[in-house]
Formats: C-alpha cells, structure tokens, sequence
C-alpha cells in the first residue's frame, strides 16, 4: 500500500455474526490481540458512527490512552474508526465479505501526522512515518488475523 500505511487479509470459517464480532468489537478484539490494552467503553457504547472507546496502554507505550472514533460501521461488512497516538492519526477499514463459504476479513491501517502527545514523541513518529519505517514497525503482518482464527477456533 505504500510507506504510510499496511494491509493484511485471512479467509476465515464460521458463522458471519460470530466473526464480525470478534474481529471489530473492542472489548472482543482486546481479549486476543498480541498488543494488550485496557478496552474502555462508555455506558452507552453502540457500534456506530460518533460513538467510541479508550486503550489504555501500558508502559511500552508510556502509558498512552487513545480515544478512538467511529466513523463508519456497517454490520457485517465495514468497520472504520480512527484515533491519535504519539503524533499520528491512525485510521483503521476492517471489512468482511463472504467467499467460498467462509469469509474474507481485511484491515487496513493509514498513518498520518497528527498534534498528539508530547512535542518530542511527535517528531520521532512524524520522522518514522517520513521515512517509511512507521507503517513497517506497526504492520503485524496478520499476526493478530492469526490470533483472531485461533480465537474463533476456539469458540
């Protein structure tokens, strides 16, 4: 996709509802994901454009809380939300579509410089994101597609 952003994609099996569930809901996504965080959702959390939820991270991020944003969901086959972390906005398409019986899940992450956090964290992730090594650090390569399957399997 190009130096500021990564896509990776898994042919999932099962029941459609199960795995839009698993793989957009934060509080489910947080119980498997290889970068924990603390999911926070409001009282009154929906799945819907203008709602969304804190991660709070732990002392490899500084102890970073991201709000992320809805700004799309359509069940069952889009997931847009985005959110600002240490300089730069992330904006995350996760999209689900039927295929041989199963389903094709993607997500696609999109990094560009943001006013977030502290000036001195800004500038290393601004230069990161410049140099094309932003979107290679973050870019699990399916790994957490992985833990997703797995997550599913057991079920």
């Amino acid at each position: 996709m190009g130096y500021a952003s990564f896509t990776n994609w898994r042919r999932l099996e099962g029941d459609a509802d199960l795995v839009w569930h698993a793989f957009t809901h934060p509080a489910e996504s947080g119980v498997y994901e290889a970068h924990r965080t603390e999911t926070v959702l409001s009282p009154d959390f929906t799945m819907a454009a203008g709602h969304g939820w804190s991660s709070k991270h732990g002392e490899e991020c500084d102890f970073d809380v991201v709000r992320w944003t809805i700004t799309r969901h359509v069940p069952n086959e889009v997931f847009e939300f985005s959110g600002k972390q240490r300089g730069i906005r992330q904006h995350v398409v996760l999209t689900m579509e039927p295929a041989d019986g199963g389903h094709i899940v993607t997500e696609t992450i999109r990094f560009r410089p943001a006013l977030a956090g502290s000036p001195g964290a800004q500038l290393l992730s601004w230069l990161l994101l410049a140099i094309g090594l932003l979107a290679k650090v973050g870019d699990d390569r399916g790994e957490n597609l992985d833990l997703l399957e797995q997550h599913i399997a057991a079920r």
